[in-house]
């Protein structure tokens, strides 16, 4: 089947882009969608794309998945205190929904996280720091990603080799 496209691909140049992780350190964000998703445990999380605001780094995306509803209380508590977290750092602590939060600035701490399974090295954020500067809000060291506790129970994510042949990869599993 032949389509033409209706332009010269000669008068555009592909931009060069970074699909590194950006340095860990504090990066000033801004989420720009946010979607309630289920999990194949029937669970439900936030998978949020936040965006660089400004910088050397501007424009470019950071994922991060928040449980908000989970069979593992401990995943889930996790997942609640990040968005609260989050809220508080976008100047909105009471906020009900996540709409309330989209398109609003705030600082977030990132570290980067080692790819496992054939996946690549990722941004993970691993605090907020409140509109007040007040210090950041920190994980737990050792916290396991929101990435860990969900994605691959995502209902369009592939499954992972671990999570075929039946192993526990979380303490909470």
């Amino acid at each position: 089947m032949s389509s033409k496209f209706g332009f010269d691909l000669n008068e555009y140049e592909s931009e060069e882009r970074s699909y590194e992780p950006l340095p860990k350190g504090e990066y000033e964000l801004k989420c720009t969608e946010a979607e309630e998703k289920t999990t194949q445990k029937g669970g439900t999380m936030i998978a949020a794309t936040f965006e660089v605001v400004s910088g050397k780094y501007a424009n470019r995306k950071i994922w991060n998945n928040y449980n908000i509803h989970n069979d593992s209380e401990k995943a889930q508590r996790i997942g609640r205190e990040q968005v609260s977290a989050w809220a508080r750092a976008c100047g909105k602590p009471n906020a009900t929904s996540v709409d309330e939060l989209l398109e609003r600035s705030f600082t977030a701490v990132l570290d980067i996280e080692k790819g496992t399974n054939g996946y690549s090295d990722r941004n993970r954020i691993v605090g907020y720091v409140g509109k007040d500067s007040a210090p950041a809000v920190k994980s737990k060291a050792k916290e396991p990603s929101l990435l860990d506790l969900e994605d691959d129970n995502l209902s369009t994510a592939k499954v992972k080799p671990e999570a075929k042949e039946g192993k526990k990869k979380n303490p909470w599993d």
